[in-house]
């Protein structure tokens, strides 16, 4: 027969055992992981509607790197000129693909002339056919140029970047055959968060 004193060593054990089980057991504690306080991803909500817009390139953009790609609509084009502006407190022009001269790119054009420049926040861009290559047959899906932007450290999370197409800056050139050499476009811009 057991002691009364064994018996209550018993239950206490028992009640105590109960008692941290109920609290989750153990002696390992769960630290909450910290709140990101500094962005590392470049978030782009494209536009609703538009002409010509800038729409993500979910294939060539990484966390940081964020390649925007300008559609339009469906017709023959023999190449765009552009303006777009960015905050460079929060991001910076880079090219597409690492190790490009220059800050705009397409695979749509053959014979090309390209050029870009940064001046601030601006980057002044232009891809056109040389001479009278024939004109592409663009789709709505076609991408007549691609920009590039990289995130700079140190921002703060949630942050709006200012993003656009200043009006009055951007161009297609025409067909050669075309009447008219160039016609102007308003391009469309989605919004951009550094998060």
């Amino acid at each position: 027969m057991s002691s009364p004193f064994k018996t209550t060593q018993s239950l206490l054990a028992a009640l105590g055992l109960g008692a941290l089980l109920a609290c989750g057991g153990g002696s390992s504690s769960t630290t909450p992981a910290p709140t990101k306080t500094l962005a590392d991803t470049l978030t782009y909500a494209a536009p609703i509607s538009g002409t010509y817009t800038l729409v993500k390139n979910a294939t060539k953009s990484t966390a940081g790197h964020l390649v925007l790609d300008l559609v339009g609509p469906a017709g023959s084009v023999s190449g765009v000129g552009f303006y777009l502006t960015a905050d460079q407190t929060k991001v910076t022009w880079a090219p597409v693909d690492a190790g490009d001269a220059e800050k705009v790119k397409s695979a749509a054009f053959a014979s090309t002339i390209v050029t870009s420049k940064v001046s601030g926040d601006t980057l002044q861009a232009a891809i056109y056919q040389k001479g009278t290559t024939a004109a592409v047959i663009a789709t709505s899906s076609t991408v007549l140029a691609s920009v590039a932007l990289d995130l700079k450290s140190g921002i703060p999370v949630s942050s709006n970047v200012t993003l656009a197409a200043p009006g009055g800056k951007a161009v297609i050139l025409n067909a050669p055959a075309s009447s008219q050499p160039t016609t102007a476009i308003v391009i469309s811009v989605g919004a951009l968060t550094a998060n």
